[in-house]
């Protein structure tokens, strides 16, 4: 079970999960990223000097909230809580007039700006451009600097985001962006106009899976299961790629349940999961019926064991090789055929292949899992809903 010891003694509830501009107490396995941009924009404060910075990785590894956390502790700073101004842009499904109209209206919740923004309305570009270039210099009197903060820019065209990082030379601002992929062959070109580009790496199952920890301790009062914590990671490292933001999505979509402090069992988690992961992982079911089709019964035999073995617990999302054995001897023993462990081994790569069983990372980790030799992994789990897997095997004991 997870440790009643908070992460800086703080409980944050839903809010650690459900607000998208979340900042943990602490970024763990980013502190060098962290560190990094700390220190070059408290410089280009006390300098004076402008800066576009350029964070690049796929959806959900973390780099808005570096950059939150980043600006969150130089406003606490003495020195800084009052030497700058933030606007947060979202770039999504914005056309240029709608970009800068955005800028304008955040620009005008600042104190002491009262900006025309009903002459924004069907204004040309060359019009708004002015008004946001006045705004710059109406920050610029009141020795505030700014930094305009870009999320999604792979969305932009990128003559519009050139333009605004021109204009942050000319003005006391500076430009931090973020891109997830790279939509058009233009939008490369755009990366040699910034001075700093920054692309996250990946993180390794510890890595995750301390995050994802993180993140149940700051939601919820009460314990989480450990197993349950570390099975979302196995399956975002079986079926995604390892980044913090498809674990919060599924801690989400499993909220209610956690929060009631009920059981829940592996086949409603992978159900889950089938809706996170795009195309969903495991195998479906009429490949499934397919290919068990063509086994032998001790074959049939023994998943309807293994599927069985999940259903009747609600709270276990991993077998260990000992128990694998055990279902294999009870194949074995109901018809009556001679054990081979060769066999059993055969068994279990062919589960592997075909996406059925797959051994944890944490197995892998801590070497105890040897490819020749399955029964030397510490931990397997299932990767497809075993009901659904059930219901396949009793189609083929209907066929026989």
């Amino acid at each position: 079970m997870i440790s009643k010891s908070r992460f800086n003694n703080i409980y944050v509830g839903p809010r650690a999960i459900f607000a998208p501009d979340y900042v943990p107490p602490q970024l763990l396995y980013r502190t060098k990223e962290q560190q990094s941009l700390h220190s070059i924009l408290r410089d280009s404060l006390y300098d004076e000097f402008s800066l576009n910075i350029i964070y690049q990785g796929i959806q959900g590894i973390g780099k808005k909230v570096i950059v939150n956390k980043v600006l969150e502790d130089l406003q606490s700073e003495p020195e800084h809580q009052d030497s700058f101004r933030t606007i947060k842009i979202d770039c999504k499904e914005k056309n240029p007039e709608e970009l800068i109209g955005s800028v304008l209206i955040e620009m005008n919740k600042f104190k002491d700006f009262n900006l025309n923004l009903n002459s924004v309305l069907n204004s040309n570009i060359p019009y708004l451009w002015n008004m946001f270039k006045h705004g710059c210099g109406k920050l610029n009197k009141l020795d505030k600097y700014l930094f305009l903060i870009f999320n999604n820019v792979e969305h932009l065209k990128p003559e519009i985001l050139k333009k605004f990082l021109h204009y942050s030379k000319e003005t006391k601002s500076t430009i931090i962006s973020t891109i997830n992929m790279v939509l058009r062959a233009k939008t490369m070109d755009i990366l040699s106009e910034f001075d700093q580009k920054k692309k996250l790496n990946y993180f390794s199952y510890n890595e995750l899976l301390s995050i994802l920890k993180q993140r149940t301790s700051l939601t919820f009062l009460h314990e989480i299961d450990k197993e349950l914590i570390e099975f979302i990671t196995d399956l975002i490292f079986e079926h995604y790629v390892p980044l913090p933001g498809k674990g919060i999505d599924i801690l989400r979509e499993i909220y209610p349940i956690l929060k009631d402090q009920n059981a829940i069992k592996q086949s409603e988690l992978l159900d889950v999961c089938q809706n996170q992961f795009e195309p969903s992982g495991g195998i479906d079911e009429f490949s499934m019926l397919t290919y068990l089709s063509e086994e032998d019964f001790l074959t049939i035999i023994f998943l309807d064991n293994l599927s069985n073995h999940f259903i009747h617990k609600s709270n276990i999302y991993y077998i260990t090789p000992k128990e694998l054995k055990e279902l294999y001897d009870i194949s074995c023993e109901a018809l009556e055929f001679e054990k081979d462990l060769q066999e059993l081994h055969q068994l279990i790569s062919m589960m592997q292949k075909i996406g059925i069983l797959s051994p944890s990372r944490k197995s892998i980790l801590k070497k105890k899992y040897i490819q020749n030799n399955p029964l030397n992994c510490v931990h397997y789990f299932m990767t497809v809903n075993p009901s659904r897997l059930k219901t396949v095997v009793d189609v083929v004991f209907g066929q026989i």
